[in-house]
């Protein structure tokens, strides 16, 4: 995948108005969220730690996107390429998220999708 780091800027759907990303495919699915009709909001710096146990040690693993829907409903989501998605870290990091979001009423997404990301295009 590739790494590139960067912000977008005139954003309408980020209360910010710009938002950081640390990859092209970050950078792909913040341009997919501002064109997302359904979508009221969505930040990188919404501030949500959620601790979670790796190897013995406590860590918390601070989700990639906050995402509030129009119809009030509320989501997480994580984008990861390879071979991130592999890695155990982010199984963990996955299913203690899930739980965490249950605990609110929210959702937990994986974004996976984005092959201008891992071709260099975006």
């Amino acid at each position: 995948m590739v790494s590139k780091k960067g912000t977008l800027t005139n954003l309408k759907k980020s209360p910010y108005g710009r938002e950081n990303y640390d990859s092209a495919l970050e950078r792909e699915y913040m341009v997919e969220l501002e064109r997302d009709p359904g979508v009221k909001t969505w930040t990188k710096r919404h501030g949500i730690k959620i601790p979670y146990k790796f190897l013995g040690f406590i860590k918390h693993y601070l989700p990639d996107f906050f995402v509030e829907y129009k119809d009030g409903s509320k989501e997480i989501h994580e984008t990861k390429g390879l071979p991130l998605l592999l890695w155990l870290s982010t199984k963990i990091k996955g299913e203690t998220a899930e739980e965490f979001c249950k605990e609110q009423g929210w959702k937990y997404k994986l974004i996976t999708k984005g092959s201008l990301a891992f071709y260099g295009k975006v």
